[in-house]
């Protein structure tokens, strides 16, 4: 039975990237936007303010 599930599973995901592999190599593809210098900006600042949180959690200030 879990031999069955595994070869499903791994069927499913072959099928799932040739699909995803021969859309994107399709002439109308619209490949998404590069990442910006504030689109970094705000995933480091959104790293920092969870790191502050978390550790004010622990400490005990935020409870």
């Amino acid at each position: 039975m879990a031999q069955e599930k595994e070869l499903s599973l791994d069927e499913l995901i072959t099928e799932e990237t040739t699909k995803r592999l021969d859309e994107m190599a399709s002439g109308n593809y619209e490949f998404p936007k590069r990442i910006t210098r504030w689109d970094v900006v705000w995933m480091v600042v959104s790293v920092v303010v969870s790191a502050i949180l978390i550790a004010l959690c622990m400490t005990g200030v935020i409870s």
